[in-house]
């Protein structure tokens, strides 16, 4: 096998891999929330995440000082995990959420 060839093979496994990793953002969506207290505060520092039985469980999102939170993921049915203790051995607060492109937003929801 010449270099040009070994060259152009690596070029078009590059190449594919590319699409392959890119063609997941084609489909993303971003899914926006925001966590406040009763009393209408914003709930900052509290850790989101989107679960499906196909995907699992996505990396946590942190709320911000507005309460806001986004995660980026595909179209599709999922499990909105709201995490209210900061001890990972307690159960998140689960609400089943449907997300469209280009976005979708959660009605606020109450942490404390």
């Amino acid at each position: 096998m010449s270099t040009s060839d070994s060259r152009s093979k690596r070029t078009l496994i590059v190449a594919a891999l590319l699409v392959l990793v890119l063609s997941q953002y084609a489909n993303a969506a971003q899914l926006r929330g925001r966590l406040i207290f009763q009393n209408g505060a914003a709930a900052a520092g509290f850790a989101v995440t989107v679960y499906s039985q196909a995907m699992g469980r996505s990396a946590p999102s942190f709320t911000d000082g507005a309460g806001m939170y986004y995660v980026n993921i595909p179209p599709g049915s999922y499990y909105l995990e709201v995490w209210i203790s900061r001890d990972p051995r307690v159960a998140p607060r689960v609400y089943p959420i449907q997300v469209g492109e280009p976005y979708t937003d959660i009605p606020p929801i109450v942490v404390g």
